[in-house]
């Protein structure tokens, strides 16, 4: 039987997977919209009202949607000029106290998500543009990407915490 930490890592773990399984399918999305509005534009002299503006959702979405895949495989930028110097706990040390900085960071990202898109959603707020694209549209992505890189950096947190607290105990049965 999987413990309930495993069993929220895999969750989460499975989370970020499926949304960037949806931010692959917004690249392919935004790749087929734009060039078919370079063909409207160049062949038929026709060019689209809304390709740049849902291209423009589309690249948000893109980033969001792959935030926790790229913190689940350890791809975001890390500043290793310190963390290099020093020894392998106190590494983990550090690395404890990044993702807890980094719930503290992801959660706040979060619900200033969750109130932008319940401010566009009240107030049935709209796009400046000709398509007058409902805004809260655009940020479902936005809000979910938020979410689920909050998660993740909470399993994070847990794995590293529990390595570490290996670590110190298994030290302390050597002593």
């Amino acid at each position: 039987m999987s413990s309930p930490r495993l069993m929220f890592e895999r969750a989460s773990a499975s989370a970020a997977y499926s949304i960037a399984g949806a931010g692959v399918l917004c690249v392919m999305a935004m790749m087929v919209m734009i060039t078919s509005d370079v063909i409207a534009r160049y062949v038929f002299n026709r060019p689209t009202m809304w390709a740049d503006e849902m291209a423009t959702y589309l690249m948000i979405a893109i980033v969001f949607l792959g935030l926790a895949q790229n913190l689940r495989q350890g791809d975001h930028i890390r500043i290793d000029v310190v963390t290099n110097l020093v020894p392998s706990h106190a590494r983990l040390f550090l690395e404890v106290i990044a993702y807890a900085v980094g719930i503290v960071f992801s959660a706040m990202l979060a619900v200033a998500c969750w109130f932008r898109f319940d401010n566009f959603w009240v107030h049935k707020t709209t796009s400046d543009s000709p398509v007058m694209t409902e805004l809260w549209i655009p940020m479902v992505p936005v809000l979910l990407g938020a979410a689920v890189f909050c998660l993740v950096m909470v399993a994070g947190f847990m794995t590293s915490f529990h390595a570490l607290l290996n670590r110190y105990s298994g030290r302390a049965s050597e002593i």
